[in-house]
């Protein structure tokens, strides 16, 4: 009776797991509409590969920053944009311009949560889905926001 508890046990957890799971992929038209974003606003300097240009655009391919757990920091870079170096994937990146431009009175929250889902699940990475109501509320929270973000900034933004 026991080893049958526990074997139902341990597939109920299996099962759950795997649901979680699957319903944290990405869906479909989300993934279609972030790929339709990115390759009109951010292909151009991060490449339609991801891998970006070297000592101009850092990568998002297999990138720390775009697989972080939480979404935060980089729902503010698209927002205000990013200046200075900044450390991708442990590697100094130092560029003389402004490494990204604000994007967001061009993008509205959707487009940047689906774009974010695109870049979070392409690549080689794999994120969690960034939804427009967290757009919202860090748009929300940084509304006065006038300045780009700088790496220091960012990183005392929570990841976890």
């Amino acid at each position: 009776m026991i080893r049958n508890s526990l074997f139902f046990s341990m597939t109920a957890f299996l099962s759950a797991s795997s649901l979680a799971t699957a319903q944290e992929a990405p869906p479909p038209e989300v993934m279609t509409q972030g790929q339709q974003v990115y390759m009109q606003v951010c292909f151009a300097c991060h490449q339609p590969t991801g891998l970006g240009l070297p000592n101009m655009f850092p990568p998002l391919a297999a990138s720390d920053w775009a697989s972080a757990p939480k979404p935060d920091r980089l729902i503010r870079m698209v927002l205000h944009g990013v200046t200075g170096p900044i450390k991708v994937n442990g590697q100094a990146f130092t560029t003389p311009a402004p490494l990204m431009p604000p994007q967001g009175t061009a993008l509205n929250d959707q487009q940047i949560s689906s774009v974010l889902t695109y870049v979070r699940n392409s690549f080689g990475n794999k994120a969690g889905v960034v939804t427009p109501d967290q757009v919202k509320a860090v748009r929300e929270a940084e509304k006065a926001r006038t300045a780009m973000w700088t790496e220091a900034e960012l990183e005392k933004i929570p990841v976890n």
